[in-house]
C-alpha cells in the first residue's frame, strides 16, 4: 500500500486531535470552581482540597487579588490575565473586566461555583456563572457578625442572588438575618476549614527544634504577637511594645501581616524595644508554628486570634476599648487597651486559661473540610 505511511500519519493526527479535544472538554466541564480573593478564603480552600479529592470532585481554582500570589504555582489554578490586576489586588470594589468573564465562561463550565465574599469581582463572577446554569455558593470565612465586617460590603452590594451560603458557626448565622437576599439562599453552618490547618502545623512543629533554632531555652516563656494593618494598628502596636518593657522575663516574637512589609514593627522595636522583642522572619517559621511555643498569643484584630484559641492558647486583643468580636463577646478572649491593661491581662490569662476550645463549642460541625466536601458531592449528585 503506497500511501500507508501517509495514512498512518493521518491516523495519528486524528488520534491526538481527538485526545486534545477530549482533554479540552474535560477541562471545560468541571464539577467545581473555587473563587478566592483574600487570605481567609484561600486558607480555607487550601485545606479543603484533600477532602474534595477524596470525594472525587473535579475542581479548578480561580484566584484574584491577594489569592493570585497564593495560588500562582498551583497546578489547578486557572490563569486569566486582566489589565487591572494591581487595582484588583488593592481595591475590593474593583470590577473584573467583561472580557475576563467571557473568557472564563468559554474555558470552563462548572456545575458549582464556590466563592469567598471578599470582593466585588467575586460577586460578578457568581452573577455571570449563574446565568450559565451554575449552582452559586458563597463562603463567609469570619466568625464575627457579617454586618460588622467592612471587607464583605463590596461583595454584598454586587451579588445578585445566591443558592447557598456557608457560615462558620451557629452564632455567626444569626447576623445574616439582617441581610436581604431575594430569594433567600439556603444557610448552612459549615465550619471553618482553615482551623484544621493548624492541627497539621502543630503536628509537624517540633518545639525543641524550633527553640534551638531561635536560641531559646526550654523554660523560656514565649508570647507571639501577630501584626495587623488598619488605621489604629500602629497606636496599639506601640502600646504592645510599652507593655513588653514591663514583662522582661518573657520573649515576644512578632510577625507582621502579609499585606505589609513590617516597617511599623521594625521601627517601634528599634526605638522602644527592651531587648526581649524579636521581629521574626516568616520564611523560616510561620506564625502558626511559633504559637505552638507560646504561653499566650497577642493580636490587634487578626484572625490569628481565633486560630490560636482553637489550639487552646490564651488570646489577648490589644485594641480600642470598643472593639467587639465573636471571642471577646463570649469571654473566650481578653481585651486590653493600655500598657498596664496588657500586663495585667497577660498575667491573668496565663494563670487561669487552660481550657481547650473545641469546634463544637464554637457551634461548628466537626471536621469542616469533610463536611463541606460531602455536601458538595450531594449537590453534584442532585444536579445530575
Amino acid at each position: 500500500m503506497k500511501n500507508y505511511p501517509a495514512f498512518l500519519f493521518l491516523l495519528c493526527i486524528s488520534f491526538f486531535t481527538g485526545l486534545v479535544s477530549a482533554n479540552a472538554l474535560a477541562a471545560k466541564n468541571i464539577d467545581l470552581l473555587l473563587v478566592a480573593y483574600d487570605q481567609g478564603e484561600s486558607n480555607a480552600f487550601k485545606q479543603l482540597e484533600n477532602a474534595l479529592e477524596k470525594q472525587g470532585i473535579n475542581y479548578r481554582i480561580l484566584s484574584l487579588g491577594r489569592a493570585a500570589e497564593i495560588f500562582r504555582n498551583h497546578p489547578l489554578n486557572l490563569s486569566i490575565s486582566v489589565h487591572n490586576a494591581e487595582q484588583l489586588r488593592n481595591n475590593r470594589e474593583t470590577s473584573w473586566p467583561g472580557t475576563a468573564l467571557i473568557e472564563l465562561s468559554q474555558r470552563i463550565n462548572p456545575k458549582i461555583v464556590y466563592s469567598g465574599m471578599s470582593s466585588a469581582a467575586q460577586a460578578q463572577i457568581l452573577n455571570h456563572m449563574r446565568t450559565r446554569g451554575s449552582y452559586n455558593l458563597a463562603f463567609y470565612d469570619n466568625f464575627d457578625p457579617v454586618v460588622t465586617k467592612e471587607y464583605v460590603r463590596a461583595f454584598l452590594s454586587t451579588v445578585s442572588s445566591l443558592d447557598e451560603l456557608h457560615i462558620p458557626s451557629i452564632a455567626t448565622r444569626q447576623s445574616f438575618n439582617d441581610l436581604s437576599f431575594s430569594p433567600a439562599p439556603l444557610y448552612t453552618v459549615s465550619g471553618q476549614p482553615a482551623l484544621e490547618a493548624w492541627d497539621d502545623i502543630y503536628r509537624q512543629t517540633d518545639n525543641d527544634r524550633v527553640r534551638q533554632e531561635l536560641n531559646l531555652s526550654t523554660q523560656q516563656p514565649v508570647v507571639v504577637f501577630a501584626g495587623g494593618y488598619d488605621d489604629t494598628y500602629e497606636d496599639y502596636f506601640r502600646i504592645f511594645i510599652e507593655a513588653t518593657r514591663k514583662i522582661p522575663s518573657t520573649t515576644f516574637l512578632v510577625t507582621f501581616h502579609p499585606k505589609t512589609n513590617g516597617e511599623i514593627e521594625r521601627r517601634w522595636i528599634k526605638e522602644r524595644g527592651a531587648g526581649n522583642v524579636r521581629l521574626m522572619d516568616k520564611s523560616r517559621h510561620s506564625t502558626a508554628a511559633l504559637t505552638k511555643l507560646s504561653v499566650a498569643v497577642m493580636v490587634h484584630k487578626s484572625s490569628i486570634g481565633t486560630m490560636a484559641l482553637y489550639k487552646g492558647k490564651p488570646v489577648i486583643y490589644i485594641a480600642e476599648p470598643e472593639v467587639d468580636n465573636f471571642l471577646i463577646r463570649r469571654n473566650l478572649a481578653f481585651l486590653a487597651s493600655s500598657p498596664e491593661e496588657v500586663v495585667k491581662t497577660f498575667h491573668s490569662a496565663t494563670a487561669t486559661h487552660n481550657r481547650f476550645l473545641s469546634l463544637e463549642s464554637l457551634g461548628m460541625p466537626d471536621k469542616p473540610s469533610e463536611y463541606i466536601a460531602v455536601e458538595l458531592r450531594e449537590i453534584l449528585d442532585d444536579l445530575r
